[in-house]
């Protein structure tokens, strides 16, 4: 089967890399993804243990869609029947350089193609099934989800702060900024916790999708012993060492928040949660210790005294302290030459993260 795994932007590179060390070869990666030629088996892998992933597409049919009429033979003939039966449909549509243009119509078309295709698929089941059809060059490409729900919904954050940071991102904050698991790992301004969990998860190779269920579960062909299979030998894998992982707020709310969070991801016995003023705090000085953090910045400002906390934080990086943080400011670039700078998105929301060489 043929691929698509999406991610946030600025991250396919990072995915890629993901997936090879799981034994996979990627192709054609761009922003926001990859494209994966693999088996049904290796779907369901990249499903349950992508840290970095935002869905994970099956590509159902491909080829020329210059007029309507190709586009809807192409979607009516497609392998949507080998995955599901007959559910309600939600489809989502891009265009690029294409003569179908026209949004409305092009969905019109398409919904009525997919009707037809499960007209004799019997009673519909009451759950929804997510399309995404992607024209480019006048060609057309029709997916199926098999994640359900974004992969950076992990399961463990019921409550969060306000403009919180996605999980994969975090994720790569942590990659980007080559985080030592036998080293500290602080991060000061800790919201619900997603950069202090994420890193406790990666420390412990707990598999990102352990908590949570998967669209592909409810496929004709959906293998559970597999599936169970790929569970157990993930928990197996959980690795008993401890790790050193501090995280703060100022909030003594959002603290217990954080804290119930790290309970439901089974990460709270390595993370030691406080409430502090970033301003007036210590940090530890261990060789490779990372600050890694999400500061105030955009939706987060409020009444911040912002310029007192980018003044810190550029001091807090030197020495033995590496890492990094999330903003929408960019770097200027005197003294931190020695920096790199990466242009993200956390959410709609443009950032950089910025972090030590």
């Amino acid at each position: 089967m043929n691929l698509l795994i999406t991610c946030p932007f600025g991250l396919g590179s990072l995915l890629a890399n993901e997936l090879k060390k799981i034994g996979l070869t990627p192709r054609d990666t761009f922003q926001t993804g990859t494209f994966l030629t693999t088996d049904m088996y290796n779907m369901m892998r990249i499903n349950f243990w992508s840290r970095l992933a935002n869905k994970v597409f099956i590509e159902l049919a491909s080829g020329e869609a210059k007029d309507f009429n190709q586009l809807f033979n192409l979607i009516k003939g497609s392998t949507y029947g080998q995955y599901l039966s007959n559910t309600k449909l939600s489809l989502k549509i891009q265009t690029k350089n294409s003569m179908l243009s026209a949004s409305r119509a092009i969905q019109s078309v398409a919904h009525k193609a997919l009707l037809e295709s499960i007209a004799n698929f019997g009673k519909e089941e009451n759950f929804t099934t997510e399309f995404l059809l992607s024209i480019e060059n006048n060609k057309a490409h029709l997916y199926l989800n098999s994640s359900g729900t974004a992969l950076y919904q992990r399961g463990y954050k019921t409550q969060a702060g306000e403009a919180p940071l996605k999980e994969n991102l975090a994720v790569a904050l942590l990659l980007l900024a080559n985080r030592k698991f036998k080293s500290p790992l602080i991060d000061p301004f800790c919201g619900s916790g997603t950069i202090a969990i994420e890193g406790a998860l990666l420390a412990k190779n707990i598999a990102p999708g352990s908590r949570r269920n998967f669209a592909f579960e409810k496929f004709k062909d959906f293998e559970a012993g597999t599936f169970e299979k790929i569970k157990q030998d993930a928990k197996a894998g959980i690795f008993k060492n401890k790790y050193t992982i501090f995280a703060s707020d100022i909030d003594t709310q959002i603290i217990n928040i954080a804290q119930n969070n790290a309970k439901r991801a089974n990460v709270d016995d390595i993370i030691s949660f406080q409430q502090k003023n970033f301003l007036t705090s210590n940090f530890h000085t261990e060789e490779n210790t990372r600050i890694i953090t999400n500061p105030p910045y955009g939706k987060r400002i409020k009444n911040q005294n912002l310029e007192n906390i980018y003044t810190r934080l550029n001091d807090t990086f030197e020495g033995n302290i590496f890492g990094g943080w999330i903003s929408t400011y960019s770097i200027n670039k005197t003294k931190e030459e020695r920096r790199n700078e990466k242009k993200l998105f956390n959410g709609n929301e443009q950032c950089y993260f910025q972090w030590r060489k």
